[in-house]
Order: C-alpha cells, then sequence, then structure tokens
C-alpha cells in the first residue's frame, strides 16, 4: 500500500459528492429558468426554514409557490411544487409558514 492510499477512498467521496452538488445547482438554475419562462418571478433560493430547506420559492401575482428539485443526473430534472395548504400527515413540510 502506498503512503497516500488511504486517502483515495475518502478524495472519490469527496470528488463525488462535489459532482452530485454541482448537478443540483444545475438542475435548481434549469427549474429556475423554466418558472421564469412561464412568468414566474424566483423570490427565494434555497429557503432554509424551521422544516427544512426548499430550493425555490416563486411568486406569480398572487401566487407563490415553493419547489423541491430532484436531479436524476443533468439530462432528468424533476421539480415537486409544495403545496400551500399541506394536508394533515403530510411528509412534505409546510414552508409556507415560515414565509
Amino acid at each position: 500500500m502506498t503512503q497516500g492510499g488511504a486517502d483515495q477512498p475518502v478524495a472519490r467521496a469527496r470528488i463525488a459528492r462535489q459532482a452530485a452538488f454541482r448537478i443540483g445547482v444545475t438542475a435548481e438554475t434549469r427549474a429556475a429558468a423554466y418558472l421564469v419562462g412561464r412568468g414566474y418571478a424566483i423570490a427565494a433560493r434555497r429557503f432554509k426554514s424551521k422544516v427544512g430547506e426548499v430550493d425555490i420559492v416563486a411568486r406569480r401575482d398572487a401566487e407563490l409557490i415553493f419547489v423541491e428539485v430532484k436531479a436524476i443526473d443533468l439530462v432528468t430534472v424533476k421539480a415537486e411544487l409544495v403545496a400551500s395548504n399541506a394536508h394533515v400527515g403530510s411528509s412534505v413540510p409546510c414552508y409556507c409558514a415560515y414565509w
């Protein structure tokens, strides 16, 4: 085993995390551009509250939406709109109470 051999798995894991972060940021940017193209104004990115973090908060007229973006890869981007009226027992946090 070489002197730096023990650090290789750690370095690979760090590189994988950085790549995943870049893919996520790119997906969030694409989702924000999509919303802007549909007439929404981006009110916040990576909004943090007591219940967690949501990727995008967007507004169009009186409508306010919360969007969680999931990127499988750079081609597949899935955005979930978090309803402002979260159902009782829902696993989706209600960010609107903290906005």
